[in-house]
């Protein structure tokens, strides 16, 4: 598994901890958990479908989902196809970029986006991290 944190740009340090990307391969096809941070989250899925949430929920590929803050860990399935680009806002920064479900309704919960807030898979595979500035930079 190769997974890799970026800094944002400076301007959105005072929002975003960092993005990050997954991708897995075919020696370590495993469960991966995650531990709560307290930090709300926004993700990509690049890759064929991962399953998430202990087992209970699928990412499909080019949704985007929003991840609420968490009290308690998850765990993903990551195997050779998983391709995964993410965004791990600062506590109570989600509001800045959205209007959304207050987060205390997002607590523990992973809620596919409608398409307005979603991010453009056309756009995002061929500089992903610099989409990702340009994308929380305008909206």
């Amino acid at each position: 598994m190769e997974y890799i944190k970026k800094k944002p740009h400076n301007d959105l340090n005072p929002f975003i901890h960092f993005y990050w990307e997954l991708k897995g391969n075919k020696v370590e096809r495993q469960w991966e958990r995650v531990f709560p941070d307290g930090c709300a989250g926004v993700l990509i899925n690049l890759g064929n479908t991962c399953v998430t949430d202990n087992g209970s929920f699928s990412l499909d590929f080019g949704k985007t989902y929003v991840v609420g803050a968490m009290n308690s860990f998850k765990d993903s399935f990551i195997n050779d196809d998983t391709h995964l680009l993410g965004v791990c806002l600062k506590p109570a920064t989600f509001a800045n970029f959205y209007a959304y479900a207050s987060q205390n309704e997002l607590t523990n919960d992973t809620i596919e986006f409608e398409k307005s807030n979603s991010f453009n898979i056309d756009k995002i595979f061929d500089s992903p991290f610099d989409y990702l500035n340009q994308f929380f930079s305008t909206d």
